[in-house]
Formats: C-alpha cells, sequence, structure tokens
C-alpha cells in the first residue's frame, strides 16, 4: 500500500501519525522496511539519525524520512549504500547526508545544487543546527559559497561527470577531458 501523505499532513494522534509514517517507510523503502527487525543496525541507526536531525532542526520527527542514497555508497567495495536524509518543512524537501568527518550522528551536509554542473544533490553546506542552516540561507550573509563548501563538495559523486568540481576535476583542469560514452 503506498500513500500520497507527506509527513507535513499527518493526522495529529500518536496512532495515526505511527500508521503514517510506517506507510510511508513501507512506500519508499519497502524491502528494508520487512527487513528492519532482521537488520537491527541499520533500522536503529536511522532511528537515531531522525531523531538527531529532528531535534536539532527543530522539526518533528515525523517529518524525517531516512533512505538509502542512490548517489553514495561506502564500506568494503564501496557496496553498502549511504543515509539521504529528506527533511519536508513548510512544503519543501530538504536533503541532508551524515558528516562523516566530526561526531557522527550530531552534524549533517546539507545538500543542494551544484553552481557549475547544476547536479541537485551535492554537500553545499555542514549543518549541526538551525544556525548553521540559517547561516547558509541567510540573503545578507557576507560568506561565499567558495570559502564555505564543505571539502566533500570536491569530488562528490553525485556531480555531473563534466564538472569542474567532479572526481576527475583535476583531469578536466589538466585539459585531459573524457568525454561520456553515449
Amino acid at each position: 500500500m503506498t500513500t500520497d501523505k507527506t509527513p507535513s499532513d499527518a493526522p495529529a494522534s500518536l496512532a495515526d501519525r505511527a500508521i503514517t509514517v510506517a506507510r510511508l517507510h513501507r512506500a519508499v523503502a519497502p524491502r528494508a522496511f520487512a527487513d528492519r527487525h532482521g537488520v537491527r543496525s541499520s533500522w536503529n541507526r536511522r532511528a537515531i539519525t531522525t531523531s538527531h536531525i529532528a531535534a536539532a532542526l527543530g522539526v518533528a520527527v515525523d517529518t524525517v524520512l531516512v533512505r538509502d542514497d542512490p548517489d553514495r555508497h561506502y564500506g568494503t567495495g564501496a557496496l553498502t549504500p549511504g543515509d539521504l536524509i529528506e527533511v519536508t518543512s513548510d512544503g519543501r524537501r530538504w536533503y541532508f547526508i551524515p558528516d562523516l568527518s566530526g561526531f557522527v550522528m550530531w552534524s549533517w551536509l546539507l545538500l543542494g545544487p551544484c553552481p557549475d554542473c547544476e547536479a541537485p544533490r551535492v554537500p553545499i553546506s555542514r549543518v549541526a543546527g538551525l544556525a548553521d542552516l540559517g547561516a547558509h540561507l541567510d540573503p545578507e550573509s557576507e560568506e561565499c559559497f567558495c570559502d564555505t563548501a564543505p571539502f566533500e563538495f570536491h569530488g562528490d559523486p553525485a556531480h555531473h561527470p563534466h564538472c569542474h568540481y567532479s572526481a576527475n576535476a583535476s583531469e578536466l583542469r589538466a585539459g585531459h577531458r573524457k568525454e561520456p560514452l553515449s
């Protein structure tokens, strides 16, 4: 069963909210949801991530969804998908990934468009709380993106292959541009 409800449309009672969130997880990641009791560490890590980012950003837990990241994989052979965190607030979806450079589970990387290749979800800002997100979003901020972009921005796998910030950027700068095979 799938649901068209977004977390912001979720009913008010605990039971109704729990059913809505379960249906959302089942619709988005049916296999992970079905395996949640067998693969406890992954499910528990994602539940903890959900509560931590909700508290840090001051949003309800039922507005946060953590699922497999289609662009980033980790572990031996890079076979384990990373976590893609989706926060829905005021009708907008915000995307984050865990910040693996610091105190894991207490800071994240905000994903947004690349200024060069326009890939929609590359790391654009390090966020540990609402103030960090606000500093990034503040139109009156005097900080330049090139000065504040996290180091993970460079070489992130979500960049398009022709991007000057992609994993093959050094080859592009050296003039050894590799054209796509299509």
